[in-house]
């Protein structure tokens, strides 16, 4: 049977994370606020507990995050079906997707892990063996570094991304500010799926481009649709993918801390967390999951998402904590 193994990234900053083998997830950020050792994520406090995680805590989510319609797409003449978790449409990689599984290590250090994981041909219903690497590392600036690096033996969709949900210490997500650097936005169907059109935020609800209380935007809003899910889960598109270059920020006014995210990915999927239940509590965290277009398999107009046997994958995320 598998073990479950934690692996804990320290700098000397007296910052620290926590990276687990199954689902290759981040399950703990833990940054000084007034001297004090904070968590900066939401999560469970036993590793078992992830075995039965609904709520993505922290993933590697794969073959494809967010969601495919009706869990179909069409590949050089050839149509496929992935199994469907969410309703009609498959949700980040399907029913046993990526964030189920116990990742491969393949090295690590006091201030970084790889982990890897084969996925075969067939597997939820994609095509192709697709072979993907992960190296988490926490540098001396207090930027957590996400490299993801995978190739495939047949064209196959892929779309990566890390699903933690960040709360900067707060007990809600709500009390946070947020800033996206993004002018567009993928207009939302009911079904959670991109209609295809992009949609200019300005003058709408939608405008995060100003530090802006997520709370308040929340509950003020007049748009039907975010009253209507009762919080934000809506793919946003970046003004530019030059890494060096802010793409978003967090905000927690009370602790003083502050948290940018930079990438190479187009997009950014924003997610107010209303589904968090249990032993959690709706809107407890907030994610921010950097990635490409949501459902670019089916709108031919969107970045092309298929990956090639002679092309490679590429993508970064970072996480940068600062104090203010």
């Amino acid at each position: 049977m598998k073990q479950l193994k934690t692996f804990l990234l320290e700098n000397n900053q007296g910052m620290s994370v926590e990276i687990m083998n199954y689902g290759a997830r981040i399950t703990s950020i833990l940054f000084p606020v007034n001297g004090k050792s904070t968590e900066m994520t939401v999560g469970y406090a036993s590793s078992e507990d992830y075995l039965t995680d609904d709520f993505y805590f922290g993933v590697t989510c794969g073959r494809v995050c967010n969601r495919i319609e009706q869990g179909k797409f069409e590949l050089n003449g050839v149509y496929y079906q992935i199994t469907q978790n969410d309703g009609e449409q498959s949700l980040h990689g399907g029913l046993d997707n990526f964030s189920t599984r116990f990742w491969q290590v393949n090295s690590s250090t006091k201030s970084s892990v790889t982990l890897s994981i084969e996925s075969l041909d067939g597997d939820q219903g994609f095509p192709g063996k697709l072979n993907l690497q992960v190296t988490y590392q926490l540098t001396d600036n207090n930027q957590i570094e996400i490299d993801y690096f995978a190739t495939t033996d047949a064209p196959t969709p892929i779309n990566i991304t890390n699903h933690a949900y960040f709360n900067l210490g707060e007990g809600n997500g709500q009390l946070l500010d947020v800033k996206i650097a993004a002018s567009s936005m993928l207009e939302r169907k009911d079904n959670g799926v991109p209609s295809g059109k992009l949609l200019p935020v300005e003058n709408t609800d939608f405008d995060f481009r100003q530090l802006t209380n997520i709370g308040e935007r929340q509950e003020n809003t007049t748009d039907i649709n975010i009253q209507e899910m009762a919080c934000f889960d809506h793919c946003f598109v970046l003004d530019n993918t030059d890494i060096t270059k802010p793409k978003a920020e967090l905000v927690s006014k009370n602790n003083k801390v502050k948290m940018t995210v930079l990438t190479n990915q187009p997009a950014v999927q924003f997610y107010t967390g209303v589904a968090l239940s249990g032993e959690f509590s709706a809107y407890q965290g907030v994610c921010l999951e950097s990635q490409d277009y949501s459902n670019a398999v089916n709108i031919d107009h969107f970045p092309n998402t298929i990956l090639t046997p002679d092309a490679e994958y590429n993508r970064k995320i970072i996480y940068q904590f600062d104090s203010l």
